[in-house]
């Protein structure tokens, strides 16, 4: 409590004055005598020395307790409060593939995966977060995102968002997520701190930057698990046709172990073999599959921390092949990028297409276009170096000296260095409606949209195209990387994808939405309805198994396997320490000024002064 007039507490000099006027008053009291000769003696009496206690009475009680509510009222009493700040928390979650070990303890004799503890603690927080509070959720993996962001209000669908959250992936960023929370602690007035809950399965990085706020880390489980993992699993294909198989089988745990290894094909059982471990050792093992047998599946029998990494599958069919049909005048530098393509089947003409139909063909190159094309074959076509003057692609005139300009890349660009790329001439082209930008020159004007297009795709009835609009002989293109990899691009584009036989857990895997994959379990996606936009981007990998490719009718074209087992993520046992990383001790900041709540009381006493005031005139009046 304080006094914002404390002055005014003066004002209780009159308790005291209040006192001396009820001692020195002079009393009148009615008394009885049976004769007046009795009145002289009790006159001496009354003139004797004056009393020494001040008579109580009730109008003294409410006279003081009048002058001590007013005093008190104008010196302004006041009860004041320390509001705590609104707060917020930045959650780190470790989304890798160790947090899916099973072996934090939970009830009698029972365990719960790493993830699952970490994700029973932010719902305590959230639970109990205050609606003026915040908070911030962000992964931590190869490639750490903020997956939500809300207030104590929203916490509900907080809640369920976080059971739906998925694990699984190879390594992590660790300077990356904290980069990511200091990007989100932008409000002064909160209090903000950083909690990290991981299992700390991966070595300490080298550096960290300056975190913004407190850190608090949150190992789980705390102790170190054995487990045992297949990696490195693989298939080859001999010259007659068989497949030969590879695998690792390692044991990180500190002791010995006998373990089951077993191989399936789609026929059943293939092999069975006991292996012998010991600490921290490995063993491979090396099989021969007939050449009918289409997919195998290798595993550890017994069960272990982490059941994920002792499983691994493949499929062993053949890889695609394509039939690709070049027609050019001058083919040798767009011959050279296509034979390094896998499975590429490469067919030359002339323009005059004397010697093949393009019908027969799952890709037709066209190195400049015949005059006498007036219509796109019904086929997936690439379009290069297109003329003057042909009317399936009009053109104004050339530009000249053209630079690609990096920021309207789309992912047809994937993985390639536009850094000193340079185009000698490009048509200016009346891009057709069909057509999708996929990279642009630098506009002299600084207007994006109306600088030269250098590539774009598109599909024109049941022709799909990919147009690049510019002379390969004048550029730098065929002496760089950046040839065979757009080259590569644009078959994944128009062709059945060819991804990598195995994908790490988490990996994303380029394929064109015009495909749909089909992932363990049988259900069918594709890029765009998982993220909502066309793209060549399937990330939905977190679950081990194998995963089938499908064209538009439905038919199989490829696959991949996604493996879990790998040397970081399935070596258990070295926890990483947080008192040894190399953080940025918070920066000085300056503190948030308290906020404090002041209620008045001096309305309570004024009231309470007017309340005795009626009472004291009520007495006197009976009186």
């Amino acid at each position: 409590m304080s006094l914002l007039w404390p002055i005014a507490l003066l004002g209780l000099i009159t308790v005291p004055l209040i006192l001396i006027l009820h001692l020195l008053r002079n009393r009148r009291d009615q008394i009885d005598i049976p004769s007046l000769r009795f009145w002289r003696g009790l006159e001496r009496k009354r003139h004797g020395a004056l009393p020494r206690q001040i008579p109580l009475s009730w109008m003294l009680l409410l006279q003081l307790l009048i002058a001590a509510a007013l005093t008190l009222g104008l010196a302004r009493p006041a009860l004041s409060f320390l509001l705590s700040q609104p707060r917020h928390t930045v959650f780190i979650l470790d989304m890798t593939t160790s947090m899916i070990a099973e072996d934090v303890p939970s009830g009698v004799d029972g365990h719960i995966r790493r993830f699952d503890a970490a994700r029973q603690m932010i719902r305590s927080e959230l639970e109990t977060m205050r609606e003026q509070d915040s908070f911030s959720l962000i992964s931590l993996d190869r490639r750490p995102q903020i997956l939500l962001r809300g207030t104590g209000e929203k916490k509900v669908q907080a809640l369920v968002a976080l059971d739906n959250l998925v694990p699984g992936a190879s390594g992590l960023n660790l300077s990356t997520a904290l980069t990511l929370a200091n990007g989100v602690i932008d409000d002064p007035n909160r209090e903000h701190r950083i909690l990290v809950l991981t299992d700390g399965n991966y070595p300490s990085p080298d550096s960290l930057p300056p975190v913004l706020a407190p850190v608090t880390w949150q190992i789980i489980p705390g102790q170190a698990s054995s487990n045992q993992a297949l990696l490195n699993v693989s298939a080859s294909i001999l010259p007659d046709g068989r497949h030969r198989l590879f695998g690792r089988v390692v044991n990180y745990g500190p002791q010995a172990v006998n373990r089951t290894l077993r191989l399936s094909t789609g026929a059943g059982l293939f092999d069975e073999i006991t292996v012998q471990l010991e600490p921290q050792a490995e063993t491979t093992q090396v099989w021969t599959l007939p050449a009918q047998a289409q997919i195998a599946t290798v595993e550890l029998v017994e069960a272990d921390a982490l059941a994920l990494d002792n499983r691994a599958e493949l499929l062993l069919a053949n890889p695609t092949s394509h039939r690709v049909l070049l027609i050019s005048n001058t083919p040798e530098v767009l011959s050279r990028a296509l034979e390094v393509q896998p499975g590429v089947e490469l067919q030359v003409d002339t323009p005059e297409m004397s010697q093949h139909d393009p019908a027969e063909f799952d890709l037709v190159i066209f190195d400049g276009l015949p005059a006498a094309l007036t219509a796109w074959p019904v086929a997936n076509v690439l379009i290069v170096n297109p003329p003057l003057g042909h009317p399936l692609l009009p053109a104004q005139g050339f530009e000249r000296n053209l630079r690609p300009d990096p920021d309207s890349a789309s992912a047809l660009l994937a993985g390639i260095d536009l850094s000193g790329v340079y185009f000698g001439r490009a048509p200016q082209l009346d891009l057709p409606e069909w057509s999708q930008v996929d990279l642009r020159a630098v506009s002299p004007s600084g207007n994006k949209d109306a600088a030269t297009p250098l590539l774009f795709h598109g599909s024109d009835g049941d022709s799909r195209l990919v147009v690049w609009a510019f002379d390969l002989a004048d550029s730098n293109l065929p002496a760089r990387l950046a040839l065979p990899i757009l080259t590569a691009n644009t078959l994944s584009t128009l062709l059945s994808p060819s991804p990598p036989a195995v994908v790490p857990v988490g990996e994303p895997v380029f394929i064109d939405d015009n495909y749909t994959v089909e992932i363990p379990g049988g259900r069918q996606l594709t890029p765009t309805q998982l993220t909502g936009e066309a793209g060549l981007t399937f990330a939905h990998t977190k679950q081990p198994g194998l995963y089938r490719i499908y064209n538009q009718q439905a038919e199989p074209v490829a696959g991949f396997a996604v493996h879990a087992g790998s040397a970081l993520e399935s070596n258990l046992t070295e926890p990483l320490q947080p008192e040894l990383l190399d953080i940025t001790d918070v920066p000085a900041q300056t503190a948030l000024a308290p906020q404090i709540e002041i209620e008045d009381i001096w309305p309570w006493l004024a009231g309470l002064a007017l309340v005795v005031v009626v009472a004291e005139g009520w007495l006197a009046w009976r009186r």
